[in-house]
């Protein structure tokens, strides 16, 4: 991180306190950010986000009491949109992990991962938007195989008109970082880029990034 640029501010989301500090101790040592909320659940770091503000990315466990990390998700999702968010698992079996990612988490890690991991899913997130690792690619291909057939071509392709089409290729191409550069590379402000991806996941019944790259995949969309 250069010197000129401000540190993300980061969230830990679980509710047993020394799994959540051992988290907090992890991403503290991520060169980009730092942890400014450590909350026990969903209703904790909805209290704490109003005392401190904007949270850039959020580590999120799945159980925990009151609001639990789906619920927590689907908050963010209404209330935070521009909040990235990654789910920690003690169960990183395939309903979870597909229920993490169509709840909208960037990025699924188990508890047991090390340090490493975490600080490289963090940089995926931050960098790219979204986090693969093993669990992440075998729901994904699990998903292709599930499917019953491919759907037809230009069957939800052409709901989309031309320019939410470019922004579904771009937003879901791993090189590009997030969404301020989707909008740069179409040459529009930040709140058109928003009101295509919106308009996107209402046509495509998307609701997570996890999603739209799977559909991309699936139909083939974009290739030349």
């Amino acid at each position: 991180m250069s010197t000129t640029e401000q540190p993300l501010r980061l969230a830990v989301v679980d509710d047993h306190p020394i799994v959540r500090t051992g988290f907090a101790a992890i991403a503290d040592q991520w060169p980009r950010g730092n942890v400014v909320v450590q909350a026990e659940d969903g209703v904790d770091y909805e209290r704490q986000c109003a005392e401190v503000g904007h949270i850039h990315i959020a580590l999120i466990d799945i159980c925990m009491p009151r609001r639990d990390g789906y619920e927590t998700l689907a908050w963010m999702a209404r209330h935070q949109p521009r909040t990235k968010p990654m789910v920690l698992t003690l169960d990183p079996s395939p309903p979870v992990v597909r229920r993490a990612l169509q709840a909208g988490a960037l990025a699924v890690l188990p508890k047991t991962a090390g340090a490493q991991d975490v600080l490289r899913a963090l940089d995926h997130v931050h960098i790219a938007g979204f986090h693969y690792n093993d669990i992440v690619s075998r729901e994904l291909r699990r998903a292709v195989m599930d499917s019953p057939a491919p759907l037809p071509p230009g069957d939800l392709w052409n709901l989309l008109t031309k320019r939410e089409r470019e922004f579904l290729l771009l937003y879901t191409d791993p090189r590009v970082k997030n969404i301020d550069e989707v909008a740069e590379r179409m040459g529009v402000a930040y709140e058109t880029a928003e009101t295509h991806r919106k308009n996107t996941v209402a046509k495509l019944k998307a609701h997570s990034k996890a999603e739209m790259v799977r559909l991309v995949l699936l139909n083939g969309w974009g290739r030349k």
